[in-house]
């Protein structure tokens, strides 16, 4: 992945988007300048002349010229082992069920392992070209391109990582259970950073948090099959708007439930579970899952491109994207809210907020909201992705949050599981 930028003139892009239309290459164009958030996606290789996908809200959706995806052929539900490996695929479109029609442990809080969707490897190349972003994806490797959220902590190049279904469990009281994606479960909560990862690494050296180099991976994937940034609007509203203070200590977060249709669910209530890949931590937006693979430390964004972790930042690949010191707008708190309209490359990671970090809404630029603390204050923030059932339509798969600290626990602060599977092993 470069991290080179440039500005490529008209005659050089229609060569270049000629090229790929005759190669086995994906991808899009993210015109940074503009706000539309379906004109701001522009189609470029195999996929240049292609319907997107569409999720009807209320159930059902249609893959249209994507069906043929291998990546999305291969996005099956499975429940996986402890180890990563899978134990047996689900129904697709009844978890409660194996493929043969007889009953899963989706719900079983004993298995060894939980449920998760496969997601295989895809390369990667991301680069800007003046103020666009141009992302490529192809299923062999070439150069310049990336197994970007695919390299395991030991530095493995795997075939493919465990997506979770259900937010992160922990389905008793004590601070020795480890943690769970199973359905039937309350997503764990009002738990700080160092007590997930101890419930994350009960799990097995296969674990991990489900955040860092994967889930930008997976947004420019949602991107990409539905031609625009706005996620929401393309992929269901999900539970960002559950909100219940009557509700004590959840405040509206759903229960980890089994939710029917298939790869995709989509609702406009603002008050239902949705899902996005088989995940319902993709689609609900219900509970803010923490991703210690990112930090802001001073105001400066660093990143783990491989999952191996460290609260302090020292050991991470620094982005060089500073958050500006605005002289107006900072709350009493020293934080402040907005919407990024532009978003830069990160080499090895995938793109992050940058420039002025403004300039969006909910349904232009980004889509999403942009929660960021003062960088002149010495302070190391723990980002955290999607949103809460109390954030409305600022959710979405790029919303970020870093104006927590990592040992604050909250009740809309929660986490998921990623497994890594065995090194070659595929699904």
């Amino acid at each position: 992945m470069s991290d080179k930028i440039f500005v490529a003139d008209k005659e050089t892009l229609d060569k270049v988007y000629n090229l790929l239309a005759t190669e086995p290459v994906y991808g899009f164009i993210e015109h940074n300048a503009i706000l539309a958030p379906g004109e701001r996606i522009e189609y470029i290789g195999v996929n240049k002349n292609f319907k997107p996908i569409s999720v009807t809200m209320g159930g059902g959706y249609s893959l249209n010229d994507w069906a043929d995806f291998p990546w999305l052929k291969a996005n099956k539900p499975y429940m996986v082992k402890s180890d990563g490996t899978p134990a047996y695929r689900l129904k697709e479109t009844d978890y409660t069920k194996k493929e043969d029609g007889t009953a899963s442990d989706v719900s079983n809080a004993d298995f060894d392992g939980g449920a998760f969707s496969w997601g295989m490897k895809i390369y990667k190349r991301e680069y800007m070209a003046g103020d666009d972003r141009v992302v490529l994806f192809r299923f062999e490797a070439a150069d310049g391109f990336e197994p970007v959220g695919f390299i395991d902590p030991d530095g493995n190049e795997l075939e493919g990582v465990w997506i979770p279904m259900f937010y992160g469990a922990t389905t008793g009281e004590t601070e020795s259970e480890k943690m769970r994606s199973i359905a039937g479960t309350q997503p764990q909560h009002t738990v700080n950073t160092e007590k997930q990862k101890a419930a994350i690494d009960k799990v097995g050296n296969r674990a991990a948090f489900f955040g860092g180099p994967i889930t930008n991976t997976l947004v420019d994937l949602e991107i990409m099959f539905a031609k625009t940034t706005n996620l929401q609007a393309a992929y269901g509203q999900g539970n960002c708007s559950g909100y219940d203070a009557s509700a004590t200590p959840t405040m509206g977060v759903l229960m980890n439930n089994v939710v029917g249709g298939g790869q995709f669910y989509g609702t406009s209530d603002g008050k239902s579970l949705n899902k996005i890949f088989h995940s319902i931590v993709l689609g609900s937006y219900q509970i803010w899952c923490r991703d210690p693979y990112l930090l802001a430390v001073n105001g400066r964004f660093k990143v783990s491109p491989n999952y191996k972790y460290d609260l302090d930042g020292t050991t991470y690949q620094d982005t060089g994207i500073t958050v500006p010191d605005d002289a107006e707008g900072w709350d009493q708190n020293k934080n402040k809210f907005t919407y990024p309209s532009f978003y830069r490359t990160v080499p090895h990671f995938g793109n992050l907020p940058a420039e002025t970090m403004t300039g969006g809404s909910t349904v232009t630029g980004g889509c999403d909201g942009l929660w960021r603390h003062k960088p002149s204050e010495v302070f190391v923030a723990v980002s955290l992705r999607f949103g809460r059932c109390a954030c409305g339509a600022t959710c979405g798969g790029r919303s970020l949050h870093f104006t927590d600290a990592a040992g604050d626990a909250y009740w809309g602060f929660g986490s998921a599981l990623l497994l890594f599977p065995p090194v070659g092993a595929t699904a």
